[in-house]
């Protein structure tokens, strides 16, 4: 064989792989398909919108706070938006729906609700922190507003869950007389809020 075939041959072959991987490169970029990754091309990915990144990091729910620590308790806070006997003695009804007992040494009411262990006090939220036992007495001052609250064993506990959402209930139970629900921090607790408190993602 001429020496001068082989290597002829060799380019006219390198050229023609060539032509044939041009070609191709060629005809998937303007069909929009993926590159393999022998030709050193990849399929950019879809650039993320920004909106999409700021909402994805903007919590969809309330959190409120239940922690007070100078009480020493978690709970909610029911301030009533216009105070008269009259809702003093509804207030009452309510609270015998709920199973509230009162307790005359702290003038104040008990609700033993899911976990009698770590019951649930009701009381009022304004000095002197005395409610009237609403049986044949109504109070002579209107009340303002209500604590709901449970009382933290230790530092390092945490709320019972089934507890909670019994705390939740009646604080809305007893926001419809008249009222709204606020948290440790007295910022107001929307329904979105007291679902947060449910499942757990309210502060503790």
């Amino acid at each position: 064989m001429d020496p001068t075939t082989l290597p002829l041959l060799i380019a006219i072959l390198a050229g023609w792989v060539s032509l044939n991987c041009g070609l191709v490169v060629i005809y998937l970029l303007f069909t929009g398909e993926s590159l393999n990754l022998s030709f050193g091309f990849r399929k950019r990915a879809p650039r993320k919108q920004a909106g999409s990144v700021a909402k994805a990091s903007t919590p969809d729910v309330d959190s409120p706070v239940l922690v007070d620590e100078n009480a020493g308790a978690w709970g909610l806070f029911v301030m009533f938006d216009d105070p008269t006997l009259a809702l003093n003695e509804r207030l009452g009804i309510l609270l015998g729906a709920a199973g509230a007992v009162y307790e005359s040494s702290s003038k104040s009411f008990t609700v033993a609700g899911e976990s009698p262990r770590n019951p649930i006090y009701i009381a009022n939220a304004y000095p002197p922190g005395r409610l009237p036992s609403f049986n044949n007495d109504n109070g002579q001052f209107p009340i303002k507003g209500v604590s709901v609250k449970m009382l933290k064993k230790s530092s390092t506990s945490t709320p019972n869950k089934l507890q909670l959402v019994r705390l939740v209930n009646l604080s809305k139970e007893l926001a419809r007389a008249g009222g709204k629900v606020v948290d440790a921090e007295k910022q107001p607790v929307t329904a979105s809020g007291l679902q947060a408190v449910i499942d757990g993602n309210a502060k503790v």
